[in-house]
Order: structure tokens, then sequence, then C-alpha cells
């Protein structure tokens, strides 16, 4: 081999050298640039490209896992604040039903179940006897009366709809007074029989609960008289048909009253 092509290749050799030096460790040592000056002159640039490239790759690869464990962090954050708010929604809905129906509220339930055949209705709770529900328990919304709890499982529990045909609530007219009776309809109105009048009642009337039968807190809004049935003439006692405050179908909580 000649001595031009020996040159070469160790001069090729000390360039691959400083090149990988240069990249992998930074800094050469000076007496070390000085022996390979000429080599590391050449590729001492595209060395520390490399080293900053390999660098740069680093950085991003922990700039990308810090950004998605700040984006879990966020979803978690987000996914608490709507935990908080419904909480607090559950709150304001407590101290509403305190303040207008009765002071006597327990606890809320999920509304986890709705049974609307053109007879039965029923409502199953997601609370149950290990969280303190008990039958005849009243059952509220901020618009109105939902009914009464009938049956206590471990930890679901059953209601019994206003409207359900097997529901009896003590009632009267807002402003009117009088009492009768209030029960289900098929078609899911309510039904108001031997209802004594002290004052003609008229549709648009509000009916709420009275204290006869004593299960339910007085002043409690059943519904609307939506019609008034014609009298017998030889019938004292009045019949009429209201719709009810709440609207069943789209209750996703309740409130739980002591029984009375």
């Amino acid at each position: 081999m000649s001595s031009l092509f020996r040159a070469w290749y160790v001069f090729v050799g000390l360039g691959l050298l400083t090149f990988v030096l240069t990249a992998l460790v930074g800094q050469l040592p000076a007496d070390l640039s000085a022996a390979v000056s000429l080599p590391h002159d050449m590729l001492y640039r595209p060395g520390v490209k490399f080293r900053s490239a390999l660098a740069a790759l680093a950085d991003r690869s922990d700039l990308r896992a810090r950004v998605e464990q700040l984006s879990e962090e966020t979803a978690r954050l987000e996914q608490l604040n709507r935990e908080l708010a419904l909480q607090v929604e559950q709150l304001q809905e407590v101290v509403q039903i305190r303040e207008n129906q009765s002071p006597g509220v327990e606890t809320t339930a999920p509304v986890i179940g709705v049974s609307s055949g053109s007879v039965l209705q029923r409502l199953t709770l997601g609370k149950g006897r290990v969280d303190g529900i008990v039958a005849d328990m009243p059952v509220t919304a901020p618009q109105g009366l939902v009914g009464l709890v009938t049956e206590v499982g471990r930890s679901t529990s059953s209601v019994r709809l206003v409207s359900d045909i097997e529901s009896r609530v003590g009632v009267t007219v807002r402003g009117r007074g009088g009492q009768g009776i209030a029960i289900g309809e098929v078609g899911g109105r309510i039904r108001v029989i031997d209802f004594i009048e002290r004052d003609p009642v008229s549709v648009g009337d509000l009916v709420e609960t009275s204290s006869y039968g004593g299960l339910f807190p007085r002043g409690v809004l059943l519904g609307e008289v939506v019609e008034v049935l014609p009298k017998d003439p030889n019938e004292l006692r009045q019949s009429f048909l209201v719709q009810p405050a709440v609207d069943f179908s789209t209750l996703l909580e309740v409130a739980l009253i002591s029984p009375q």
C-alpha cells in the first residue's frame, strides 16, 4: 500500500474518531484536538450538529411526555370540576326543597330506572337501606311531589309515583282551600276525587298536599288543574284532573324526606 493511501486512511480514521467523540462526548481535549486539527476542523461542526440533533430529539420526547401528562391532569381536573358542580346543584336543590316544601330532607338519590307502564309507574333509585332509605319516605323534586318509597333493598329502592293508579295523596287547592284525595290515572294524569269545596275550583288552580292521610308534608305542589269534571246535581263533592308538576321521565335526582 502506497504512503499516500496510508495517509488518507489515517486522515479518514482520525476524522471519524473526531466526529464520534464530538457527537457523543462534546468538547475534545486540547492536546487531542491539536493532534488531529485538520480532520477535527473539517468534521467538528457536523459532529456538533449531530450531537445537538440527538439532544433535540431527547428534549422533544420529554416535551411530548410532559404534554401527555398535562393533558391527563387537565382531564382529571375537568372531571373533578364537573363532580363538584353536580354536588353544588344537589345542595342547592336540597336547600330549595327545605325552604319551599319541608325541612325534613334527609338525603338525595340518583334515579337509575323508570318504569312508566299504562298502569304502574315507578322509579328506581340508586340508594337503599345502607344509605338510610326506609319505606314511606316522601320523594320530591324542586318542581313538586314525586311519590313515596314503597320498597327498599340494600343499595336500591323503589318509588311509587303520584301518577300510579295505586297512589293516594291527600290534597287541597292552593288559595282556595277544600280537601280531597288524589289518585293516579292511566295516561299519567292525576284525578282528585271526593273533593269538598270551600271555593269553586277552576282550570289553572294549583293543587298541593294537605295533612290528610299523614304521609306527606303539607304544601308540596302536586300539579295544576287541567279539567274540572261535571258534578252530578246530587253529588256534593267535586272531581277534577291534574297535570303533575314534575316530568318524571326526565328526573335525574330526587330528594327524600323523613317519614311523617
